[in-house]
């Protein structure tokens, strides 16, 4: 009997789909590259040919997160060790459920802390207000 990647070309199963099935391991981690305060207001959408897709809970996150792009594209190819993340999009879109958020006992979105500015998240996680460049 033949094994499955005998069967199939190296059409099917190419260096793209390897490099997605990379992409999508470390977009599982995005609470780890954004902090658990953009990750409640933010989910990776999609990935292709380097480029990942945020969905994000309203404009003014999505504004935040495209401010922070740089140093979310080097958080995010230092998890993947190799620069598999050429480019990151943000759009205004409803989040998707996320089973494996509730597994990680996230806290809802009204628990979390509301005193804190988006500087002071972007502080916290990403450095200096200086650090962080914009596109």
């Amino acid at each position: 009997m033949n094994k499955l990647r005998e069967i199939l070309s190296k059409d099917v199963v190419g260096p793209e789909v390897a490099r997605t099935a990379r992409a999508l391991a470390v977009m599982r981690r995005w609470r780890e590259v954004v902090g658990d305060e953009l990750a409640a207001r933010s989910w990776p959408d999609r990935y292709s040919k380097g480029s990942l897709w945020v969905a994000v809970q309203g404009s003014a996150w999505a504004q935040e997160l495209r401010m922070l792009k740089t140093p979310i594209l080097s958080k995010l190819n230092a998890l993947a060790g190799e620069p598999l993340f050429v480019n990151v999009r943000f759009g205004v879109r409803a989040l998707p459920l996320r089973e494996e958020a509730a597994a990680a006992s996230a806290p809802p979105i009204e628990e979390l802390p509301t005193k804190r500015s988006i500087r002071e998240i972007r502080e916290k996680w990403f450095g200096t207000p200086g650090d962080a460049q914009r596109d």
